[in-house]
C-alpha cells in the first residue's frame, strides 16, 4: 500500500519526488496504520503528529504503549521509510487522521534513526517470509511537505484545508482490495488445480466390475466439494477485473473534479468490503477443503496446500476483519435503501434495489417448476436479488425497532452482506461469460455459473425459504440440480482447472503436476529431504543406542 498511497494521496510534487525512488527501490516503504491497540477502528489511532509552525515541521510521537505501530509488512527489518497514519493536531486541536511519510532507517547503514524504535513482531501462523514489524516514535520531526497533501493540506501558517470528501481515503484501500480479490481468485484456482490433478491421478476403490480402480475424481462427494470452488475461482476472477476497472474509473472521476465522486467512492468502498470479507473466509475454507480432498498426501508440505492455507488464512484479518467489513457493507446498503426513490441506476451494485417493492411483496414466489429450471442463470439471479432485497428489508425493520442499535443487528448485517456479495459474484460471473466466444468453453463456464448459483442457495436455504420464496419442493429441486450438474462438469473439470495455465513451478506441488506423475514426484521429494542425507540420526549414540543395547 506504500506506492498506491503515494500515487493516490501525494501532490504532483510529492509524486515526482518520491515515486521514482520508490519504484526503483531506492526507498523501501511500509504502510504503518495498524497499532498495537487499534486496528479496524482507524479513528481510534493514537499516534499523533503535532504541527510546529515556527519550524514548519510535524512532530510525530507515540504517546502510549498501545500507540506503537504493529503489524506493518516490511517494517520489521526491510523498510527505510513508512507511510504513517497519525492524528493531526493544529494549535492543540485534533483535526483527524492523516498520512505522513516518515524515514525510519538510515540510508547509509540501515540503522534506526534517532527517536525511532523499530523491530519485528515475531513468528506468525503464516506469511513468515514477510517481516511484519512494530515501530514507536519519540518526538520525531519531519518536514511539513512530508504530509500527503493531495486532498487535505496544512498551510505554512498552520491553516488546515479540508478535503472535498472524507471518502477520498478509500481510493488506496479499494485498490488494495481489488488486488486482494484477484489474489483470492488465483489462490482458489491454484488450490483447485492441484486438487483436480491429484484427484484425476489418484486411483482408489474397486470399480463394480472389479477389473480396475476408480479415479478419485469420479466420486460424487469429491465432485460435490471440489467443483463449487472451481466456480468460485472464476467468479472471483471476473469480480476482480470489474473491481479494478471501477477503481480506475473512480480515479478519473476524482481527478476530473466531478461533484458526484463521493457517492461513487462510497459505493466502491462498500462493494470492496463485502467482496473482501466473503472471499477471504470462503477461499481460506476452500483451500482447507482442497487439502482434505487430497487425503494424506494433501497433509504433506510438498502438496503446497497446507502452506497455501497458512498464507491465505491471515486474509480474514488483514486489510479489514470480517465482522467490521460486513457492517460497513450493510450500513451502506441501508443508506441506499433509505433513498431508494432517488436511486442512482448507473450504480451496478445497487440496481437490484430499483425492484425493492417487488421483493417486499410476501406473495412473490420463485417460478421454477423442475430442477432443470434452476439451470437458468436469469432465474438464479432473480432469486439472489429477491433474497438480498428481503434480508435488507428485514435489517431495516430491525434497525428501526432497536433505535438503530447496530450491535443488536450485527448477525442480520452479516446475512445482508453475504446475500449482496453472493449476488454480485453471480452477476460478475454472468457478465464474464458474455465476454467468452460462443462454443464449448462458454457452455462449460455457464455450467459452472449454474452450479455456483444452486450450491450457494443450498448453503443458505433458510434465507431463500423465508416467506416461502422457495417452497420446500423447490428446495429439494435445487439440491437435486447440484447433483445433476456434477457429472456434466466432470467432463471438463480438468480443462477448467488447467485453463489458468499455471506452470508446475507456480503450483510447486508434488501432487499437482501437469503430467500427473505424482508418485514419482513424492518419492523424489522424500529422497531429497535433508533428514535423509544420513542414515543414522543425530541423538542415536546418546539416546537410542543405550536404550536398545541396555540389559533392561
Amino acid at each position: 500500500m506504500f506506492i498506491p498511497t503515494l500515487e493516490n494521496q501525494g501532490t504532483d510534487e510529492q509524486r515526482a519526488k518520491w515515486l521514482p525512488l520508490a519504484k526503483s527501490y531506492k526507498i523501501l516503504g511500509a504502510y504503518a496504520q495498524t497499532e498495537l491497540g487499534h486496528g479496524s477502528n482507524v479513528q481510534g489511532i493514537e499516534t499523533v503528529a503535532t504541527y510546529d509552525k515556527a519550524n514548519q515541521e510535524f512532530i510525530v510521537d507515540s504517546p502510549t504503549l498501545t500507540s506503537r505501530k504493529w503489524w506493518p509488512g516490511g517494517l520489521g527489518k526491510t523498510a527505510n521509510h513508512a507511510i504513517v497514519h497519525a492524528r493531526l493536531f493544529l494549535d492543540g486541536k485534533d483535526v483527524g487522521v492523516q498520512a505522513f511519510l516518515v524515514q525510519i532507517r538510515s540510508m547509509e547503514d540501515h540503522q534506526p534513526l534517532p527517536g525511532i524504535e523499530v523491530g519485528d513482531i515475531g513468528p506468525k501462523v503464516g506469511f513468515n517470509a514477510i517481516d511484519n514489524g512494530y515501530c514507536a516514535f519519540h518526538k520525531v520531526r519531519i518536514p511539513r511537505g512530508n504530509m500527503m497533501m493531495r486532498y487535505a493540506k496544512v498551510l505554512p501558517d498552520g491553516t488546515f484545508v479540508k478535503p472535498k470528501s472524507d471518502k477520498l481515503v478509500y481510493l488506496t484501500m479499494v485498490r488494495v482490495r481489488a488486488n486482494l480479490v484477484e489474489s483470492f481468485a488465483l489462490t482458489m484456482a491454484k488450490s483447485t488445480a492441484i486438487t483436480t490433478r491429484f484427484s484425476a491421478a489418484r486411483l482408489q476403490g474397486r470399480t463394480p466390475d472389479r477389473k480396475g480402480e476408480f479415479q478419485v475424481l469420479d466420486y460424487q462427494n469429491q465432485q460435490h466439494v471440489l467443483f463449487p470452488f472451481i466456480a468460485i475461482s472464476y467468479a472471483a476472477k471476473f469480480a476482480a477485473r470489474d473491481m479494478m476497472a471501477r477503481h480506475n474509473t473512480a480515479v478519473k472521476i476524482v481527478q476530473s473534479g466531478d461533484a458526484d465522486f463521493g457517492a461513487k467512492l462510497a459505493a466502491l468502498h462498500a462493494v470492496s468490503s463485502g467482496l473482501k470479507a466473503w472471499l477471504a473466509e470462503t477461499v481460506s475454507d476452500g483451500v482447507e477443503s482442497c487439502r482434505r480432498l487430497c487425503g494424506g498426501h494433501g497433509f504433506t508440505q510438498s502438496s503446497n496446500l497446507a502452506h497455501t492455507f497458512a498464507e491465505i488464512v491471515g486474509a480474514n484479518t488483514f486489510e479489514g476483519t470480517f465482522d467490521v467489513l460486513v457492517q460497513q457493507h450493510a450500513r451502506y446498503l441501508l443508506k441506499i435503501l433509505a433513498g431508494a426513490k432517488t436511486l442512482d441506476t448507473s450504480e451496478p451494485a445497487t440496481q437490484f434495489l430499483s425492484k425493492i417493492m417487488t421483493y417486499a411483496d410476501p406473495k412473490l414466489r420463485c417460478k421454477a417448476q423442475t430442477s432443470v429450471d434452476f439451470g437458468d442463470l436469469k432465474l438464479l439471479v432473480e432469486a439472489f436479488e429477491a433474497r438480498a432485497g428481503r434480508v435488507l428489508l428485514a435489517l431495516a425493520s430491525k434497525m428501526k425497532g432497536t433505535n438503530n442499535d447496530g450491535n443488536a443487528c450485527m448477525v442480520l448485517m452479516t446475512r445482508v452482506s453475504t446475500a449482496h456479495t453472493e449476488l454480485m459474484l453471480m452477476e460478475a460471473l454472468m457478465n464474464g461469460i458474455t465476454t467468452i466466444p460462443s462454443g464449448k468453453e462458454r457452455q462449460a463456464t455457464i455450467n459452472l455459473c449454474s452450479l455456483l448459483g444452486v450450491w450457494l442457495i443450498t448453503k443458505s436455504l433458510g434465507d431463500f425459504r423465508q416467506h416461502d420464496y422457495l417452497s420446500s419442493q423447490q428446495a429439494d429441486l435445487v439440491c437435486e440440480q447440484v447433483v445433476l450438474l456434477l457429472p456434466i462438469i466432470r467432463k471438463n473439470c480438468v480443462l477448467l482447472a488447467d485453463a489458468w495455465d499455471f506452470s508446475d513451478f507456480e503450483l510447486n506441488s508434488t501432487i499437482g503436476r501437469y503430467d500427473g506423475d505424482i508418485y514419482r514426484a513424492l518419492v523424489k521429494r522424500a529422497a531429497d529431504e535433508p533428514l535423509n542425507k544420513t542414515q543414522v540420526p543425530e541423538g542415536y549414540e546418546v539416546y537410542l543406542k543405550p536404550l536398545i543395547q541396555s540389559g533392561l
